[in-house]
């Protein structure tokens, strides 16, 4: 609800979220009514100048990636006096924090401030760098109104955005068991070169494209990752359309496979039902995403959890408008804030 600001007047909450792109720019939709006034610019010089604006006169800033010392965005809501911060961890950000910290330290003005996790799996290895840090679910999916029926032809979909971090996505592992596996076929999306070396005639490169239609087209979903910073997005719309999936890490209505061995094992066992006519679809992963990981479910908790900070107590009196500063606006230049 809205809060009573003095002097007779009333406002929504004003929160500011920068980070992610690709995430980012929904949060706007997802969160804002009349109640929450959520901003994102985009990372253009007119949308810089913008974001120094609202970012002096938010309630709370919301940075979707964690670090443990200072960035630009960082530095700028310290510069301005903001308290109310929240970082949230996700991706690689952990890997980059703990190279930091073979050479630097963690900032304490950034240790003061709220950090949250996308993953329980990330909140413990943030909290290993020596951070508080909690589990907030952030993912979300919209739930398939019409799930199709698994294809045809029984075929496996993976993801790696880029040949350079082949590493990081398992594209080694991808490899050897398309290797060993000559009659399935493998499709692998998402790379920006548009090609990997060493191919096998049964794996199939795509660049970016959109992800629904080779959803819905594959069998199996398999995700090799040496690490994931979060609940992946693309397990979540696998699981919404029914799809099977191959998942490094532990989660509801998947199979955890670790290493090359286990996975062909597991695409075995499910070529082997498809061929018998017996695979059905994963209706369990529907509904797994249906009761725990919609937008109504991410939205609800988030405004609780922003609104608890910004009506959080100050030095023992409830807080009713953003900390002021002395410093001067011109002083910030847009520019130093894309980060």
């Amino acid at each position: 609800m809205s809060r009573s600001l003095g002097l007779g007047s009333s406002r929504p909450y004003r929160v500011v979220v920068h980070g992610l792109y690709g995430f980012c720019e929904r949060l706007p939709g997802l969160l804002g009514n009349e109640q929450w006034d959520v901003r994102h610019c985009s990372y253009s010089p007119v949308g810089l100048a913008t974001l120094v604006n609202d970012l002096r006169r938010c309630d709370l800033a919301y940075t979707w990636g964690g670090r443990v010392t200072f960035g630009k965005f960082l530095w700028a809501a310290r510069y301005l006096g903001k308290s109310n911060v929240v970082l949230l961890w996700c991706g690689s950000d952990v890997l980059f924090a703990q190279q930091q910290l073979k050479t630097k330290r963690i900032e304490p003005w950034i240790a003061a401030k709220v950090h949250w996790a996308v993953s329980p799996t990330l909140a413990d290895e943030v909290r290993a760098l020596g951070l508080r840090c909690e589990y907030v679910q952030a993912s979300f999916v919209e739930p398939v109104a019409a799930p199709k029926p698994l294809p045809e032809n029984f075929s496996v979909l993976t993801y790696m955005p880029s040949v350079v971090k082949g590493k990081l996505y398992g594209l080694d592992q991808m490899l050897e068991v398309a290797h060993t596996l000559p009659l399935v076929q493998f499709n692998l999306v998402g790379v920006e070169e548009g090609h990997v070396p060493n191919a096998p005639p049964n794996l199939k490169v795509f660049p970016r494209v959109p992800m629904t239609p080779f959803l819905e087209r594959a069998s199996v979903v398999w995700r090799p990752v040496r690490h994931d910073g979060g609940i992946s997005f693309m397990v979540l719309e696998a699981l919404a359309q029914g799809r099977h999936v191959l998942y490094s890490y532990p989660f509801a209505a998947c199979t955890h496979v670790t290493g090359p061995a286990a996975a062909r094992a597991a695409i075995e066992k499910l070529l082997a039902l498809h061929n018998a006519g017996r695979l059905k679809r994963n209706d369990l992963g529907i509904e797994v995403v249906a009761r725990s990981y919609t937008s109504e479910k991410v939205r609800a908790e988030l405004r609780r959890r922003w609104a608890e900070i910004i009506n959080a107590p100050r030095m023992g009196v409830r807080r009713a408008a953003p900390q002021t500063t002395q410093a001067s606006s011109s002083n910030l230049s847009a520019s130093e804030l894309n980060d």
